[in-house]
């Protein structure tokens, strides 16, 4: 059952079981610390990633428990600068071809769930009608809040 969400660009959803997204996240993640000029959004997220070996445990709805504080990494996208939205999907891409390069069995579920995400992303590039492959029944409306660095 989905219990992480992330709302892309064009307010449809995108979700998966939380350790799927938590996965997804580490994937992205380990790929924007190679990105020219993402650092600082790197730096923003590594954070919300899960680390089972550091001690971080499940908390039951979309998230995780690091000590005494309670992580939640349902993200809407347009939430984060638009460079860091670039890099962002950058890095799902690099993420995914590394995945398919790699040629590891192991890694079928991840290349899906990547796929299913970057095929979203093209379709909010075509301007195609977000209900088309939207997880939710709804748009979600455009964000107040801006997180994360970039947004001088």
């Amino acid at each position: 059952m989905a219990s992480a969400f992330w709302t892309l660009e064009d307010g449809r959803c995108y979700s998966r079981k939380w350790s799927w997204m938590a996965h997804m996240l580490l994937l992205i993640t380990d790929e924007l610390q190679h990105i020219r000029g993402a650092k600082a959004f790197y730096e923003y997220l590594e954070p919300f990633v899960f680390r089972d070996e550091e001690g971080d445990e499940i908390n039951g709805y979309g998230g995780f428990i690091r000590g005494e504080e309670s992580i939640m990494f349902n993200f809407d996208l347009r939430s984060f600068a638009p460079q860091n939205r670039d890099f962002f999907w950058m890095a799902a891409q690099r993420a995914l071809k590394r995945l398919i390069i790699a040629k590891d069995a192991d890694n079928e579920g991840s290349i899906f769930i990547l796929t299913i995400l970057l095929d979203m992303h093209k379709r909010i590039l075509k301007k195609e009608d977000p209900m088309l492959l939207n997880h939710l029944t709804v748009i979600e409306p455009e964000p107040e809040e801006k997180l994360g660095p970039g947004w001088g």
